[in-house]
């Protein structure tokens, strides 16, 4: 008998696994062919019979589909009458004897309503559950990864795709995590968290900022970086922005490029010279477009916000709150003019204002320029201006002077239009047209001589420094702050022209030897 029964068990377990495996329907129909019901030479009702076509095969398929489903909804419908049904039986038998029909309503409106109190109870069980879940999964994501970088900043952090191709094919660090990035400078995951952390009321600055007077008067603001900041800014600049070329024509912050070699490819003696001055350079440059540049290189949204969150800063100021200071912002973020990696993001932001300039410059027949903001036009030979406008008809009576002048407004209006489709503006309070007859300068370099120089000032200057230290020679010491400063101006016009200035700078010397 046990062993029958043993029998019985195992085939039901293997009735039961074969329906899971072939479905109910078609194990249903193999047993009718095992025992007869169903001849095994003719097709099921789910094969393709002899005589229909595919298309009418495909039709019955559907056909069956749609039957299942109200088989299905049919069966769903009886489950829950035969439900309905076990209720009226309950009430019927609870209710059996009494025909007060009141309480019968009473009593089964308490029941629903305490139904349905207990669902709304563990519905808001499940709510808070869930958000609870939600919660501790929310704060479990904000201590291992930075989702957040301060208001108004952190639009592109969701954005996880990078370029890999890209990154390699320019030779640039791959980087897809904030715990890479950290490891990338070299710095622990919570200082990364810390300096690109934005907010608009800080206790501790990153920055020391202090002002220097300009040339023409007013001061220039300098934010230079603390030590920790600072070497992850040299870090960037070193591994990824020293990386890209940038134009030719741009001799600010690069090697082997400075404001002499910059006067240096103009022409000797121009005919027009013109210097143009981008306003508020820095400032313009702000943490949209550096985070654009970094994402330009196939970094994704979320790293490249964050490299931008190293390179820019807000402006601030100090004020006294309960005793302490704090500093409250007072711009969007831009980048700061005394850090490591500005001159190089600069030059990347500008080089597409650079091919364009120069490209206007050269139908002009001027030569093009651009040390940091300040930018320089100078025109070679204005006989090579008149050939180009009266197109080979040099016999015409035309007034050179008034065609350059002409041209000259035509060409800065160009520039002027082309600085604004690329985002800057023209500072016209220093702009400055100079002709042979004026002392043509760049970036402080002289250029309408036979050779680059200074301006005369600055010679008599280091002259007169020079004489004073001999005499106090004679009567005593020089003091260091004295020869430092000849030492300074020195080295400057040795880097300008060594040759023109040689006898100044050997009396420069004996000075600063003795």
């Amino acid at each position: 008998m046990m062993d029958n029964n043993e029998t019985v068990k195992n085939t039901k377990a293997d009735y039961r696994e074969m329906v899971n495996n072939m479905g109910k329907k078609e194990f249903t129909l193999l047993k009718m062919q095992e025992y007869g019901f169903w001849p095994k030479d003719l097709p099921t009702p789910y094969e393709r019979q002899n005589s229909e076509t595919a298309e009418q095969y495909g039709k019955r398929q559907k056909l069956l589909k749609e039957y299942q489903k109200v088989i299905d909804q049919i069966a769903e419908l009886y489950k829950e009458k035969g439900d309905i049904n076990r209720e009226l039986y309950k009430l019927k038998k609870e209710y059996d004897e009494t025909w007060d029909y009141e309480k019968i309503r009473l009593d089964v409106s308490k029941k629903i309503m305490q139904e349905s109190i207990a669902r709304r109870a563990e519905r808001k069980k499940q709510r808070e559950l869930e958000k609870q879940r939600r919660s501790e999964a929310w704060q479990n994501k904000k201590a291992n990864e930075i989702v957040f970088i301060g208001k108004g900043y952190s639009g592109l952090l969701r954005d996880m795709e990078s370029n890999d191709e890209k990154l390699l094919a320019q030779q640039l660090p791959i980087i897809k995590t904030d715990k890479e990035l950290a490891q990338f400078l070299g710095i622990e995951y919570k200082k990364l968290r810390f300096l690109i952390y934005h907010r608009d009321v800080v206790s501790v600055d990153h920055y020391h900022r202090y002002t220097i007077p300009k040339k023409k008067g007013g001061v220039r603001s300098i934010a230079a970086p603390k030590s920790t900041l600072k070497t992850v800014q040299k870090r960037i600049l070193e591994e990824i922005l020293s990386k890209f070329p940038v134009s030719n024509h741009a001799h600010g912050f690069l090697k082997g490029k400075s404001v002499v070699s910059g006067a240096a490819a103009h022409i000797k003696q121009p005919e027009v010279l013109i210097n143009m001055d981008l306003e508020d350079f820095f400032p313009t440059i702000t943490f949209e477009r550096v985070r654009g540049m970094f994402k330009s290189f196939g970094y994704s949204g979320y790293i490249a916000s964050l490299l931008a969150m190293i390179c820019t800063y807000c402006e601030r100021m100090p004020i006294e709150v309960r005793g302490k200071i704090k500093y409250v912002k007072t711009s969007h973020r831009i980048l700061p003019q005394g850090s490591p990696a500005s001159p190089m993001i600069t030059n990347i932001l500008c080089t597409k204002l650079d091919k364009r300039l120069s490209g206007l410059s050269s139908k002009f027949g001027f030569v093009y320029t651009r040390y940091a903001d300040d930018m320089s036009f100078s025109l070679a030979d204005k006989n090579t201006l008149l050939i180009a406008n009266v197109k080979g008809q040099r016999s015409m009576k035309v007034n050179v002077d008034d065609i350059v002048s002409l041209n000259s407004g035509r060409f800065c209006g160009l520039i002027s239009k082309i600085v604004s489709e690329e985002g800057f503006k023209i500072n016209k309070h220093k702009t400055r047209f100079l002709r042979k007859n004026n002392r043509q300068c760049i970036t402080g370099i002289v250029i309408n001589n036979e050779q680059i120089g200074v301006p005369k000032k600055w010679i008599k200057t280091l002259r007169a420094a020079i004489y004073n230290a001999k005499k106090l020679k004679m009567s005593g010491n020089v003091p260091s702050k004295v020869i430092n400063e000849i030492s300074g101006m020195t080295a400057w016009i040795k880097s300008v022209n060594t040759e023109r200035y040689k006898d100044i700078i050997d009396d420069a010397m004996e000075v600063i030897n003795k």
